[in-house]
Formats: C-alpha cells, sequence, structure tokens
C-alpha cells in the first residue's frame, strides 16, 4: 500500500456490475468529490465482460485514471497483484462462493447484504475472514445515515421519549401478477435465498437491532398468496419468493415488533410504521429503511408537541462533538451508502475493524432467517437456535445446493 495523507492508499475491485453496483458507484464518486484520496478502484469484475467495461469507463471518468476490467475472480486475481480490496455487488448466492475466494488469496471483502445466502453461507465467509485475518464487512448502510442516527438517538438518548415500547411496522399492496416480467436472478430460490423479508427486509433488520438491541423470539405466518410467472426466454418460470408475511418479535429488552408485508392485496393499500414509547412515537412511512435517503416522518409526544424529522436531526447533531461528528459523518456526508464505502476504505487505510463486521451481519441474517423457520415449522422460533445452525428447516435445500 502506498502511503496517504490519513493512512495507506488501497486498491479496490468492484465484483459485479449490476444495478447494485451502480449505487457504490455514485457512493465512490461522492468521496472522490469530497476529497477522499486513500483508495483506487483499479478492476472491475462482471460475468458480461462488457458491463464490467462501462464500469471501468464510468470510475476512470470521474477518477481520471485507467481501470482493468475482467470477466471473472480467476482472471482478476491472476491480472491484480495489489489488491488489497473487494467490493462484492453479485447475486446474492454467490456472496460466499465469491467472498471466500477473495479472502483465501489475501482480500479484505465488503459484502453487500444479505452478508451470505443462509446462515451456514454467512459462516463460511467468517471462518475465511479469520483464517486469513482478514475484513469481511456487510455493506449495510441505513443504520449509518443521519436518519436512522437520529431515531435512535430519539428514542434512547433524548429524553423525548421515555421508555420504548412497541412499534408496528405494515405494509399492504398490489402487484398483479397477470402482469408477467422477464426473470431475475432474486426469482430463485437458490440464487436469491428467497423474497423481500431477507431482500430490503435486511436493511430492516439490521435496522431494528440498531435501535432496540437482539430479537430473542420471532413467530410468523409466510405465505405465497398468488402464483407469479416470468418469462425466462422460451420458458415460463413460477417465482419462488413470499408474497405475504406477518410476524411478532420478542426482544431482549422486553420491546415487541410486529412487521408484516404483502403485495397480493388489492384495493386500497397502506403503509405505516410506528414506534411507541410511553412519552409519544415516531411515526414514517417505509417499513424497510426509514428515515435512510429522506427526512420523512415525525415524532408526535402525549403532551401534544411534535417535531418533524428534520428538526430532530438538527437536534441531534448539536449534541454531537467535532471529533464525533468526524467520526459518524466524515467530510459532512450524512448518506448511508456513502459513509458505508468511507468505513471500508477507512478500516483497509488505519487497520482498525469496520462497523458492521460480517458476524455482525450474520446476528442480523439470522433474525430474517427465524421469519422463514418460523413460517416453515409453525412455531415459535428462537433467534439463537437459528444461529447456532440447530433450526435450519427452511435453509436446508439451499445449503444442499451450494454443498454447504
Amino acid at each position: 500500500m502506498a502511503k496517504g495523507s490519513q493512512g495507506n492508499v488501497v486498491n479496490l475491485a468492484l465484483v459485479g456490475c449490476g444495478g447494485i453496483a451502480g449505487a457504490h458507484l455514485r457512493g465512490y464518486e461522492e468521496l472522490w468529490g469530497r476529497g477522499e484520496r486513500r483508495f483506487r478502484i483499479v478492476a472491475t469484475v462482471d460475468e458480461v465482460p462488457e458491463r464490467a467495461k462501462a464500469y471501468a469507463e464510468r470510475i476512470r471518468a470521474f477518477t481520471g485514471e485507467a481501470v482493468n476490467a475482467y470477466k471473472g475472480l480467476d482472471d482478476l486475481l491472476g491480472g491484480e497483484t495489489r489488491l488489497d480490496g473487494a467490493d462484492i455487488c453479485s447475486p446474492h448466492g454467490l456472496h460466499h462462493v465469491h467472498g471466500c475466494q477473495l479472502l483465501n488469496h489475501g482480500v479484505n471483502i465488503l459484502v453487500e447484504k444479505p452478508i451470505g445466502v443462509t446462515v451456514k453461507a454467512t459462516k463460511k465467509i467468517i471462518e475465511a475472514a479469520k483464517k486469513n485475518r482478514r475484513i469481511a464487512a456487510t455493506a449495510e448502510q441505513c443504520r449509518r445515515s443521519i436518519g436512522q442516527r437520529t431515531i435512535r438517538w430519539a428514542l434512547h438518548e433524548s429524553g423525548l421519549m421515555g421508555d420504548p415500547r412497541f412499534w408496528f411496522a405494515i405494509s399492504a399492496g398490489w402487484n398483479d401478477p397477470q402482469q408477467v416480467p422477464n426473470w431475475h436472478w432474486r426469482v430463485d430460490r437458490y440464487l436469491g435465498g428467497c423474497g423481500m423479508i431477507m431482500d430490503s427486509g435486511a436493511h430492516w433488520v439490521d435496522s431494528m437491532r440498531y435501535f432496540y438491541g437482539e430479537v430473542d423470539t420471532v413467530y410468523a405466518r409466510v405465505e405465497q398468496v398468488e402464483k407469479r410467472p416470468h418469462k425466462k426466454g422460451k420458458e415460463t418460470v413460477l417465482d419462488t419468493r413470499e408474497d405475504f408475511w406477518t410476524s411478532i418479535f420478542n426482544f431482549k429488552s422486553g420491546v415487541i415488533g410486529t412487521w408484516a408485508w404483502t403485495n397480493s392485496a388489492p384495493g386500497k393499500g397502506f403503509t405505516q410504521l410506528t414506534f411507541n414509547s410511553s412519552k409519544g412515537a415516531l411515526v414514517d412511512s417505509d417499513i424497510f429503511h426509514p428515515a435512510a435517503s429522506q427526512a420523512r416522518g415525525e415524532c408526535q409526544l402525549a403532551d401534544g408537541v411534535t417535531y418533524s424529522m428534520s428538526r430532530l436531526q438538527e437536534m441531534y447533531l448539536k449534541t454531537l462533538n467535532k471529533k464525533e461528528k468526524d467520526r459518524l459523518f466524515p467530510y459532512g456526508i450524512t448518506a448511508g451508502m456513502s459513509l458505508e464505502l468511507w468505513d471500508f476504505i477507512d478500516a483497509l487505510s488505519t487497520g482498525r475493524n469496520v462497523e458492521i463486521d460480517a458476524p455482525e451481519g450474520l446476528r442480523s441474517k439470522s433474525v430474517s432467517e427465524a421469519i422463514y423457520e418460523s413460517g416453515r415449522t409453525g412455531q415459535v422460533v428462537k433467534v439463537a437456535d437459528v444461529l447456532s445452525g440447530k433450526c435450519d428447516a427452511y435453509q436446508r435445500d439451499i445449503d444442499r445446493y451450494w454443498k454447504l
């Protein structure tokens, strides 16, 4: 590694050049534009060479430096001899495949959520990181945003809310199954793991743990109400993902949470998120990543006082000294995606660990899987049993598919 003004300069590769990689690229561009120079994206990787080349050109456009494009990890590892880290944006089922190969070659990794397609897949990443003494980070941006930092402060540190009691996150809408889309890897349970519970749901599970601590038990109903065909070439393939769930979480702290979602409810839909405490409530309209990208919602207290989310953010920022602001929001950045990338870069550059490593990602992953496991067995499930591998009825065939 070369030396930068505040640490070592790290060489990164972007592995997977699909949709989410574009959001990562915008985050890197923001960091570059703010003056962060402790990283170089030296390579892109995608099984479709044109995509890898297109992303390489986009990176060159804002850094002014040449970027190599590769079709696979073997080519990358053979072509780049000074690679410090890799940002993995491949399909869920490949996270452990790509992650372990890179770790075993001495490359630190940042892995898009969910960290692994199953609990076993995630543990394989953790074992490879430990064996090779490398960082495996979970790419989770929501809790890092100013909106979610503010919510946690409002619930626990502001003195406004009182004692946390319960929360409700519910959304019902309609996606007409007669509208047949093209096939996507998320449709396949072995590639995607399954639906929104662990896809966008990975964000919410991390957020709920950030707000309220660890979950003890979960009870859930998970259903596929509508058959949803997709076009895959000349074939018609059915979607394997759930389109309805309702779940109850018992937190170790005593807080109770209710999370429900469906896109199989024709007619008028609704969405509501409410955090209730003894002195009032926080409300928003996003049950997957509240306040992570916009200052929506408000705090409504029992005495009639109301604070907008933007006002709460101002109040929260005033409680931070300069050192805390620089740590949480370097360069004045408050967007979660850019902050997750900065955390990885800074960790590699300075030699510290990341805020959300793979073991932390595994704890969130186990809550998502507990919902599926409860839905499969019809029983109340202890998250600790999912984390340990004792409860794996839902995941078992996915693990067999990946030979885990």
